[in-house]
C-alpha cells in the first residue's frame, strides 16, 4: 500500500476500541504514586533485558507511545525515537515534554506511514491489549523493522490478579473493559509464527502498601521460581 494511502487512513477510523484522548491529561499521574512508580521500575527492568547491547544512534519506533512516558526511557538509551499514537491529545502531551532524540506524530498502528525496514527496533508497551487487531499491528511493526532488528512488546498479564480486578471493577467506560489480556503462554503462541520469541514475566508488586518497597526482592524471587502471574509481560521477537 502506498505511503500516501496509509496517511489518509488515520482519519477514517480509530485504532483502539477506547478513546485515549480522554486520558491524556491524567495518564502520567499514575506514575507519580508509590505503587505506579514501582510498577514502572519493574516493567522497565523487564524490558531492559531485551534491549540490544549497542543502542546509540539506532532508530526505534514506538507504537502507541501515548504521552511519551516510555519514549523518554528509550531516548535515555540514545535511541533515535519516533513515537506514534492514534490519539492526538496523547501526541500533544508527548511533544510538550521536549524529549531529546524523539519525534512524535499521529498514526494508526494498523497502517504505519513508514517504508519497509526503516527501524532497528519497534516497540509497543501496554498498547497491544487495546488495539482492534493485534495481529495486524504486529505485522506492521515487523514490516517496518530491519531484518537484523527486533520487536519489543510489553503487555498486561491476563493471569495477574490485579489486571483481572481492573477488568471487573473499573466499569464499562474503562479502557480495561474491552482490553485483550494475554497470558504468557498465549502471548508466546501468538508471536511464534513471526520469529523467535523470548518472554519475561515481571511486575510482582505486593497488594499491601507497606510491602511496596520490598517489591524488587519479590520480583526477583518470583522470577527465580518462574511464576507466571506478575502484572507485566515483556517479550522480544527476533526476526
Amino acid at each position: 500500500m502506498p505511503l500516501a494511502e496509509r496517511k489518509l487512513q488515520i482519519n477514517e477510523s480509530k485504532a483502539s476500541g477506547f478513546d485515549f484522548d480522554l486520558l491524556a491529561d491524567s495518564y502520567d499521574s499514575w506514575y507519580a504514586g508509590r505503587r505506579g512508580a514501582m510498577y514502572d521500575r519493574l516493567e522497565k527492568k523487564a524490558i531492559s533485558r531485551y534491549l540490544p547491547p549497542s543502542t546509540k544512534g539506532k532508530k526505534l519506533l514506538e507504537v502507541g507511545c501515548g504521552t511519551g512516558h516510555w519514549s523518554r526511557f528509550f531516548s535515555g538509551y540514545d535511541f533515535e525515537v519516533t513515537g506514534v499514537d492514534v490519539s492526538e491529545r496523547m501526541i500533544d502531551a508527548a511533544k510538550s515534554k521536549d524529549i531529546s532524540n524523539a519525534s512524535f506524530q499521529v498514526a494508526d498502528g494498523h497502517s504505519l506511514p513508514f517504508a519497509d525496514e526503516t527501524f532497528d527496533v519497534t516497540a509497543a508497551i501496554t498498547a497491544l491489549e487495546f488495539v482492534r487487531d493485534a495481529e495486524a499491528v504486529v505485522r506492521e511493526m515487523i514490516r517496518c523493522t530491519r531484518k537484523t532488528g527486533q520487536v519489543l512488546l510489553g503487555v498486561l498479564n491476563g493471569l495477574s490478579k490485579v489486571n483481572r480486578q481492573r477488568q471487573r471493577q473499573d466499569g464499562p467506560e474503562s479502557p480495561y473493559a474491552a482490553a485483550r489480556l494475554f497470558s504468557p503462554v498465549e502471548l508466546k503462541e501468538f508471536l511464534e509464527p513471526f520469529g523467535r520469541v523470548e518472554i519475561t514475566v515481571g511486575g510482582f508488586v505486593p497488594a499491601q502498601s507497606w510491602l511496596i518497597p520490598f517489591a524488587p526482592w519479590v520480583d526477583r524471587i518470583a522470577g527465580m521460581f518462574r511464576s507466571q502471574k506478575g502484572a507485566f509481560i515483556a517479550a522480544a521477537l527476533k526476526l
